[in-house]
């Protein structure tokens, strides 16, 4: 982990920034250099002259450290994960031994499969593989994806490359739909997945199945190999994702470049409206600059407040085009754009160019998900910014108060919730189409969902042989799902005249695309006219539009079954599968610029979505003296205190976790994505730091009884109302403290619930 000492000197543009009265800079921290450890000449290290020749003519005389461990394991057959700083040399840490045995074994076919999280990523690294790979005799790297025309396909299955690059979406069409795809990849000994950090939650479930897929094609068992620069976990979260033993190398290494990373705090403007000033200060000393936002919306309204300055800021997030975002990238890359608004979708490791500067609107849950945006500056020999605007919630002020709980601990674990029914069904189903799937192939859970596909006429059971085929309605519920990246329905947004605009999943669709609500999508402002799903249909407003709407709701849990039950300082916390409700019934409209609530609607009717999910029951005690309201109030402000406690501890997003509370003091923690993501599940595990930051959150804040610094949360269904800190503070410092004795907990779940 890189070492942080706070900055006491000077700086241009520091010192500008500090003369602004419209914001505080509270923390300067200042990260020195710190290049991976020097490791054995190449002379001294077992290579193929070859290989060893091609990095001569690259100028390397010397392995890395980390770099000469990887090789060993590597070239010994043992499943490998490399968890290595950003620009440290991962790259060269798992192409080496792969280059060996190419040299060793020409012309066998792929040998190695690397896998990038993406498309754009996968060719975006090509170039640099290749920068090695083409050196060495016979060797060359190609990109098999959904952009490969059709001759550059025939090619490739003519004369396959010893290293194919590709993404786990081609994989996964590739497995279940083109037997000349399975002979293609059948031959590979080496599986790299970079980026692995990536592959948490819903979308790492689903690779985990792909992986699982490829290895019932391959000809012999494969040696996997991981990337990384941000898992906390590593070995564990490996084996999950490979299905075996694995090998950790670490290099303990920074940045190539000093780095300030400031924390600033508005004072005289919003949040949103300090990130466009930071952009415009950081394009008007030509400093390229990267701002991250945590949603889609905030990414938009960036832009549009950047536009009212006058600075050009470009949009590249989810749910636009491809083609727009690989725009946006070359032209960052070569400085035809100097500002871009993102969510993490520029968190992967695309090389974008000489970066200077990182603003993060929203302080990011963890410091694991700091590095990964911040990750793509201070590369290239140059001092580098990054800003990190704290606002009035409660992990800015938690953050604010306590910075070395920020920058002084290591990464966070990642998780993965295999039994996730969702994703099963759709691997088991791709599974069935790869080649026939025998039962004895299956667990216990899976031959559970498996009879369920059978009995909806997806899968046909060949008792006479044991196996389970893909029906014509299997492959078309497969066809209905089309990404892996999540399991909801897909809800497809159209303009009035037709055109395609883009797309949101459920259930957040419900919350963004009701009626009435205003929708923002590439810097365009769009009203929701009607939802439909899978459609919804939008009508474009002026670019100065000035209301922004968000959606009122209620979340109801249901048919909770218990998986696993443990006590956390004397309170009972369960884990297990669900069913949740999310209905919306109304909305707020809001002034843009000032945030003021103008006013609230109801909708002609509700709009609703429910969903199968894994969660936690935690059963709070109470006061007994309180009212029903009086414990509502308590209990409804450390539901959403813990879970903005629980962002910082697991890794989450501000919108992977969900959340209902009862005045019985029944609190359900949910995982947004249908099926689970693994949130819950780490939050499970770790409750007791989540409540005990909780507890700092409430403490430290001097409000009356309730504000955006520690109860309230801009996600809540019933815009705030029914909140105690001062009753939220007592439970949980009663809690703490160990004096569960003396209050009441309540077995039988009553009253309304509040989201």
């Amino acid at each position: 982990m890189a070492a942080f000492k706070e900055f006491k000197g000077r700086d241009e543009l520091i010192d500008e920034l500090r003369l602004d009265e419209a914001h505080r800079i509270v923390h300067v921290f200042l990260e020195e250099p710190s290049p991976p450890e020097p490791g054995p000449s190449i002379d001294e290290v077992e290579l193929a002259e070859a290989v060893r020749e091609a990095l001569r003519r690259r100028g390397v005389s010397r392995l890395y450290k980390f770099q000469a461990e990887a090789l060993e394991k590597i070239r010994s057959g043992r499943n490998t994960v490399i968890v290595a700083g950003t620009g440290a040399g991962k790259t060269e840490a798992f192409l080496l031994p792969i280059l060996e045995d190419v040299v060793e074994n020409p012309f066998r076919g792929v040998r190695a499969l690397l896998v990038y999280p993406t498309k754009a990523l996968a060719r975006d690294q090509l170039a640099r593989v290749n920068s090695l790979v083409s050196t060495v005799f016979g060797a060359r790297a190609l990109a098999f994806d959904g952009d490969t025309s059709e001759r550059e396909r025939e090619a490739i299955y003519a004369m396959p490359p010893p290293i194919l690059a590709t993404n786990p979406d081609m994989l996964h069409y590739g497995l279940m739909r083109s037997p000349r795809f399975r002979e293609l990849v059948s031959t590979a000994k080496y599986v790299v997945l970079d980026d692995m950090h990536v592959y948490g939650g819903v979308f790492g479930a689903h690779v985990a199945y792909v992986l699982r897929r490829l290895r019932r094609i391959l000809r012999g068992e494969p040696v996997f190999i991981g990337a990384t620069a941000t898992i906390g976990n590593p070995r564990e979260f490996a084996g999950t994702l490979f299905g075996g033993r694995v090998d950790v190398v670490e290099a303990r290494a920074g940045r190539r470049s000093p780095t300030y990373h400031i924390m600033v705090k508005p004072v005289a403007r919003s949040r949103l409206v300090e990130a466009a000033h930071l952009v415009a200060r950081c394009v008007e000393r030509g400093l390229k600059t990267l701002v991250f936002a945590d949603s889609h919306k905030l990414v938009e309204l960036i832009h549009r407040l950047c536009r009212r300055m006058g600075v050009e800021v470009y949009v590249h997030r989810a749910g636009l085009l491809p083609e727009e975002r690989r725009r946006i990238e070359e032209g960052l890359k070569r400085g035809e754009i100097m500002a871009v608004a993102a969510t993490p979708t520029l968190e992967l490791g695309i090389d974008i160019g000489d970066l200077d500067c990182v603003i993060l609107a929203n302080v990011p849950p963890t410091y694991s998900k700091y590095v990964q945006r911040t990750g793509r500056c201070g590369r290239r020999g140059r001092k580098a910014y990054v800003m990190m605007i704290l606002g009035n919630d409660p992990i800015s002020q938690y953050y604010e108060n306590y910075p070395h709980d920020f920058f002084g601990k290591g990464f966070e674990p990642l998780a993965i919730e295999l039994r996730n029914e969702e994703v099963v069904k759709v691997q088991l189903l791709a599974m069935a189409l790869d080649s026939p799937v025998r039962l004895s192939e299956l667990s216990e859970f899976e031959r559970r969902v498996a009879e369920e596909l059978v009995k909806q006429g997806y899968m046909r059971l060949v008792r006479s042989r044991g196996y389970l085929r893909c029906t014509s309605r299997g492959a078309r519920y497969l066809r209905s799902r089309p990404g892996l990246r999540g399991v909801g329905e897909m809800v497809r947004i159209y303009d009035v005249r037709g055109r395609l605009v883009g797309y949101r999943e459920m259930p957040m669709a419900i919350k963004e695309l009701f009626p009435g609500a205003i929708y923002l999508h590439g810097g365009e402002v769009y009203m929701s006219l009607e939802l439909a799903p899978p459609r919804a249909l939008v009508r474009r407003l002026p670019p100065d539009f000035s209301l922004v709407t968000s959606p009122l709701y209620y979340s109801e849990p249901e048919e909770f079954k218990p998986e696993s039950t443990r006590t956390v300082v004397g309170v009972r916390v369960e884990y297990g599968e669900l069913r949740v409700k999310e209905a919306v019934y109304g909305y707020v409209v809001k002034d843009f610029a000032s945030g003021a609530v103008l006013r609230e609607a109801v909708l002609d009717k509700e709009y609703s979505y429910v969903f199968k999910t894994k969660g936690l029951l935690i059963l709070l005690p109470t006061e007994p003296s309180w009212s029903l309201m009086e414990s509502a109030e308590a209990v409804h402000a450390v539901e959403h205190v813990l879970i903005a406690a629980a962002q910082t501890v697991v890794g989450a997003g501000l919108t992977d976790m969900g959340g209902v509370s009862f005045p019985t003091g029944h609190i359900f923690i949910y995982d947004s994505f249908p099926g689970g993501s693994g949130c819950s599940k780490l939050l499970f595990n770790r409750l007791e730091e989540a409540l005990k930051r909780a507890y700092r959150m409430v403490r430290a804040c001097n409000c009356v009884d309730g504000c955006p610094k520690c109860v309230y949360s801009p996600y809540c269904g019933n815009n705030n109302r029914v909140l105690s800190r001062r009753r939220a503070l007592h439970l949980l410092e009663r809690i703490l403290r160990g004096e569960i004795e003396g209050l009441e907990v309540q077995e039988a779940l009553e009253g309304r619930p509040l989201a």
